[in-house]
């Protein structure tokens, strides 16, 4: 996890964007596969503190974004490509963006079309950089934005759907059904689905194994997570039981699973939504919460502190880990003194209705030359390639999202030989697409949203009465909601 090294003790302020809507603040997860292992910050007292760790200049980035999000308002504009070739912005570094690298050059010597996969840091600096071309007329032919954000990129109304920019004979049923759902606005795919992912679980086989436990045979529940916790932690094999970053994402996953929506509107995706729900698995979720970090068998490595997570785990601190699929190469390879495996999330009671899908897409805007459209097609399609997206899985961990990508991966066994990239791609395709509640949220103020459940996830857990604070944060979530959308 690529990450600045900068801490923040404080909460992030709701900054109000033109016509009273509030637009995303600083710190999400910068896309990069391999988690740098920082030192862990100590707590002493097993709880939540609020740490975290920013991937961007937050102030600079609240400001620009707050500027740019009153441009793209009020309408198509015209665009003007910001190179002769073909451009895309995005967030992924490392091997990814290597990888990156190499579809842009495949694509090239097939079609003769140069591209430019230009690395812009992080998914916000990507989303603000794009918000400040529209208002420059300067912009991208694609960029890359986090599904968090989705809401934020439609509302300035600058795009124009892929399936309309898709050569004609594209058949876009090649999507996986759960992936595609998401990325589908108005009956029409509105991004291309490209770097997708969802939470699972990682756990240390020897670590089990040591303290008695069968790492065939992993927790399934939070309950079974806390059970084993407690025999970790007894057996003196590992300090804590588990770990993941404080981040929305996997209180949206515990949300899927129960088939619980977060908000009414089914999720923000039938409209504007003012509820926030707060049913009676998240206060189980809450007291399994608290009780494991007040007995010791979970450690708060911060607020979005991917890193640190990763650290905890590969450190042999924790034996379990949840965080993303697309972390599976970079723990394959640097748990080099223990054997890693991958299993299912742990839910909150045995219901599992389906995971809530991560990672991001790539938009176009409207407005451009007419000719760049038949360009910007040719290139979507070669990205969705079966033979491209098999590299794609196969480098980072992503799963493959058509399904002759996935078919050919199970003809030729790579998910037998490979099975811990076969968690997560089950784990989606046994969920229940139709489902709204494994839908991510469609909020045109998510980053707000999001920093409220992190921060309020700090207060319920160290609290004495922690349903106090979940009514809180509801009240909280919903006054974000108001503001926006009135």
């Amino acid at each position: 996890m690529e990450d600045s090294g900068a801490l923040n003790f404080g909460r992030e302020p709701l900054v109000p964007l033109c016509g009273g809507r509030t637009p995303l603040s600083s710190g999400f997860h910068p896309a990069v596969e391999t988690p740098t292992h920082m030192p862990r910050n100590a707590d002493t007292d097993g709880g939540l503190t609020r740490r975290r760790t920013l991937a961007t200049t937050g102030a600079a980035l609240a400001g620009m974004t707050g500027l740019a999000g009153c441009a793209g308002s009020g309408g198509s504009a015209t665009f003007t490509p910001v190179a002769d070739e073909l451009t895309a912005w995005h967030a992924m570094g490392g091997t990814n963006g290597e990888t990156l690298d190499q579809i842009a050059a495949g694509f090239e010597e097939e079609t003769g079309m140069a591209a430019n996969m230009e690395f812009q840091d992080s998914y916000e600096n990507v989303l603000t950089n794009t918000l400040a071309a529209f208002d420059s007329g300067n912009v991208a032919d694609m960029f890359q934005v986090d599904s968090l954000f989705a809401q934020q990129v439609f509302d300035t109304g600058q795009v124009r759907p892929v399936a309309e920019i898709l050569p004609d004979d594209f058949d876009t049923s090649i999507f996986l059904d759960n992936v595609a759902e998401f990325f589908t606005t108005d009956g029409e795919l509105a991004s291309l689905p490209f770097n997708n992912s969802n939470a699972i679980m990682y756990i240390n086989r020897d670590a089990f194994e040591a303290a008695g436990l069968d790492p065939d045979d992993p927790p399934s529940t939070l309950a079974e997570v806390r059970a084993a916790s407690q025999t970790l932690v007894d057996e003196g094999v590992t300090q804590y039981g588990i770990a993941w970053p404080n981040h929305v994402w996997f209180v949206e996953t515990w949300y899927g699973f129960e088939g619980e929506l977060m908000t009414d509107a089914e999720n923000g995706h039938t409209g504007d939504p003012s509820t926030f729900y707060a049913p009676d698995p998240i206060y189980d979720l809450y007291d399994w919460w608290k009780g494991m970090a007040d007995d010791g068998l979970y450690t708060n490595p911060g607020i979005e502190a991917w890193g640190e997570a990763t650290s905890l785990f590969i450190e042999q601190e924790t034996a379990m880990l949840l965080t993303s699929t697309a972390s599976v190469a970079g723990l394959i390879a640097d748990s080099e003194e223990f054997t890693v495996d991958a299993a299912p999330y742990p839910t909150i009671s045995d219901t599992r209705v389906g995971p809530v899908i991560g990672g991001a897409s790539f938009y176009v805007p409207d407005g451009l030359p007419d000719a760049r459209y038949e360009e910007i097609g040719q290139l979507l399609q070669y990205m969705s390639d079966p033979s491209v997206q098999k590299t794609w899985h196969k480098g980072s961990g992503y799963y493959p999202i058509t399904q002759p990508s996935v078919d050919s991966l199970r003809e030729e066994g790579w998910f037998e030989e490979n099975p811990m990239y076969n968690v997560a791609l089950e784990q989606l395709q046994q969920g229940d697409a139709s489902n709204p509640a494994t839908k991510r949220a469609l909020l045109g103020p998510a980053r707000n949203v999001q920093t409220v459940i992190q921060d309020k996830s700090v207060d319920i857990v160290n609290a004495a009465d922690p349903a106090s604070e979940i009514d809180a944060m509801k009240a909280e979530i919903e006054s974000v909601l108001t503001e926006y959308y009135e």
